[in-house]
């Protein structure tokens, strides 16, 4: 029993074995795991609130301290950015340009901190755009998509904040009041956190590959898709470097891992309410394939940075 609980919990640390598992479910059984469809929005509203949770107002308040450059990354990352992507795929691969516009809207995913700690940026400033950008999310997410391919699409701009609302607003405020009352019960239980989260997001992705199995089944004989996301993901973690280049490097790495580790799980339940074309959702849910898989050489190259500046 020990060595199956032992198993299973290695397994739950990696959100690559549960990610994959999660895929092969949602194709392959889809009919045995549909009835957890109407819980997406749940699960990521808990998601969303466990990674809240961890989140301290006050502790965030202190990384302020360079209000110009959270100021020109919080533009860049939700307005410059998805501007850029969207008439750039508008021009060479129009019919994936919604797509990789909803992928660039994007706020700067939930574990962007622990993610440019890794690879020697700085976590402090991580957490900061985390929390700034999420929270603007439910208002720029609806404008940039509604601006930009309003004339293309169906979905409000209303539909779409109020979705983002519930999972982003609401799971926040509940947070910072379960905090104020129950700080001492979340200090002894937010080891478990990470694991519930996992095994969320690993619902999530059962449920919306399983909604889309026969599409998703169609895409996989497209590697277009998979290159173009390669691609993007690369060029993200490049801009991100380089949009900041008079900072020094802890800065410039932070900022290359907020711009690329966006906060897929959103854009998936994004495309899951409102979106049906192939075209849309498959690159969506196929981003979490190099999401989980681009951040190896960059942190291999990124130490290999460090150890070059440090020599």
């Amino acid at each position: 029993m020990k060595k199956i609980f032992s198993v299973v919990r290695v397994a739950v640390e990696s959100h690559y074995i549960v990610i994959g598992l999660a895929f092969i479910v949602g194709l392959f059984y889809s009919e045995m795991v549909l009835w957890m469809a109407n819980w997406s929005t749940f699960f990521l509203a808990l998601i969303f609130f466990l990674s809240s949770l961890k989140i301290d107002l006050k502790e965030v308040k202190k990384f302020f301290s360079d209000i110009p450059l959270l100021l020109l990354v919080n533009i860049f990352a939700l307005f410059i950015l998805p501007i850029f992507v969207y008439y750039l795929f508008n021009l060479l691969w129009p019919s994936m340009a919604v797509a990789f516009l909803i992928l660039s809207a994007m706020p700067v995913g939930m574990t962007a901190p622990l993610l440019a700690e890794i690879s020697g940026g700085r976590q402090s400033m991580a957490l900061v755009l985390t929390v700034t950008t999420s929270l603007l999310a439910p208002i720029t997410v609806p404008l940039i998509i509604e601006v930009l391919a309003g004339a293309s699409i169906t979905v409000s701009f209303w539909d779409m904040f109020i979705l983002l609302a519930t999972v982003i607003y609401v799971p926040f405020i509940l947070a910072q009041i379960v905090k104020k009352y129950w700080q001492g019960a979340i200090n002894k239980t937010e080891h478990s956190f990470k694991y519930i989260s996992v095994i969320l997001l690993g619902l999530l992705v059962v449920v919306i590959v399983a909604k889309q199995s026969d599409i998703i089944l169609g895409g996989f004989s497209n590697w277009l898709y998979i290159e173009l996301l390669f691609a993007f993901f690369i060029t993200l973690h490049i801009f991100g470097y380089f949009v900041v280049f008079w900072k020094k490097k802890k800065d410039r790495l932070t900022v290359s891992v907020c711009l690329t580790y966006m906060n897929f799980t959103l854009a998936i339940e994004l495309v899951n309410n409102f979106f049906t074309e192939p075209n849309i959702l498959i690159p969506v849910v196929f981003s979490v394939i190099p999401w989980a898989i681009i951040f190896i050489p960059f942190k291999y190259w990124a130490n290999r940075l460090t150890l070059i500046s440090t020599a």
